[in-house]
């Protein structure tokens, strides 16, 4: 294989597929971008046996064949190369060498015939949804999914739902304590059932969407670009321009996140976001390690509170727009934090279930979003009703 390329073109290309080939693999064709050269394309893939990626990169074929380099060093290389042709030859003992005017490297590689290719992935179905709709909102989901992928609750549910004419794909994401639901129009003609289902739904590890949220960030300031989603009973593919992700679903349960939203509230209350995180930032400083912020509010404002023992307490008051009876409830603090970190409008508003009785602790969620964000809306559990 003798190709040569673009410096700029082809780290692109390597900086959305490098990142399969940087982790600690048990399996050594885990580290190596495979490079296959023909029709005057590089075609670049890197898979880490769960998730692969493929980016197709122009250049010049002088030799067609394939090779394979250490994909870390590979990307470490060309961010430091300097623009221009660079040229990329197979030599007869496995190793690359890379030229670029009087800069010369031999990286070493494994036999290509070890590399697995990239999977044919059938449709069961497909359809398109705008780049940036789908990385804002997987962006405002992980932070509500655990990290721990022995725990069941390690994915995030994708639920493409079409009543008559209108078809809605649902993101969410939960730890069991917190959830975030959020919904793309897609629209008439943006997506095409081709098993002629009504509903479809698939699940998708935390790490792997935050690869995939990493490529699609890069193409965030490309314009209005679709992405082509094809999925099966095993794989989910996502497509745009030249690259192509492809991953392994997760065969969990997921709990009915429908359930987790009433249907009635008897409480409304609205904010400034800025300054509930302000004054949130601000208590935390007091209330250190202690986890819990207490929530009290009457017709015209909100009162936040904390303490802690070693340090002292903290209370501050907000004004807000009530609709319902004065109460109390107890938060985690890093919850309120996380959530007021992903939303970007002014207003927030928290509904919820109060029991009737003040005496009793309300077990209903409470229910957040942010009217300038009408797509999204998130689930915080209280802790307890305060006294």
């Amino acid at each position: 294989m003798e190709i040569t390329v673009d410096q700029e073109a082809f780290l692109d290309g390597l900086q959305r597929v490098a990142l399969l080939a940087e982790r600690k693999n048990l399996v050594q064709v885990g580290s190596f971008i495979l490079i296959e050269a023909r029709d005057q394309k590089a075609i670049l893939f890197a898979t880490d046996n769960q998730t692969g990626g493929r980016f197709e990169v122009p250049c010049e074929v002088r030799t067609p064949g394939k090779t394979t380099v250490a994909g870390k060093k590979l990307h470490q290389l060309f961010r430091e190369l300097p623009a221009g042709k660079v040229s990329l030859t197979r030599l007869e003992n496995g190793s690359t060498r890379i030229e670029r005017e009087r800069l010369m490297y031999d990286l070493k590689g494994i036999d290509p015939d070890e590399y697995v290719g990239f999977p044919e992935i059938k449709a069961d179905y497909s359809f398109l949804v705008s780049l940036e709709q789908i990385a804002g909102l997987i962006r405002k989901t992980l932070p509500f999914v655990l990290d721990d992928e022995s725990k069941p609750m390690n994915g995030v549910l994708f639920h493409r739902v079409r009543e008559g004419s209108t078809v809605r794909l649902n993101i969410v994401g939960t730890d069991g304590h917190r959830l975030h639901h959020g919904t793309v129009l897609l629209g008439e003609d943006a997506g095409f059932d081709l098993a002629g289902q009504t509903e479809s739904r698939f699940i998708l590890r935390k790490k792997t969407l935050q690869d995939l949220l990493h490529v699609l960030d890069l193409d965030l300031k490309s314009g209005s670009v679709s992405v082509e989603v094809v999925v099966n009973p095993k794989y989910a593919t996502f497509r745009w321009g030249g690259f192509y992700y492809y991953t392994r679903l997760l065969g969990t349960p997921f709990p009915n996140y429908r359930d987790a939203f009433p249907s009635q509230f008897n409480l409304g209350i609205e904010c400034s976001r800025s300054l509930l995180e302000s004054s949130i930032r601000r208590m935390s400083l007091v209330s250190d390690k202690k986890a819990e912020i207490v929530f009290s509010w009457d017709a015209r404002s909100l009162t936040l509170s904390t303490r802690n023992e070693e340090i002292g307490e903290s209370t501050e008051t907000l004004p807000v727009f009530l609709k319902g009876s004065p109460g109390s409830l107890v938060f985690n603090t890093d919850q309120i934090r996380t959530l007021l970190q992903v939303c970007q409008g002014e207003t927030m508003r928290m509904d919820a279930v109060m029991d009737t009785d003040p005496a009793k602790s309300s077990s209903m969620p409470s229910i957040w979003s942010c009217a300038e964000e009408p797509d999204s809306r998130y689930v915080i559990m209280p802790l307890e009703a305060a006294d």
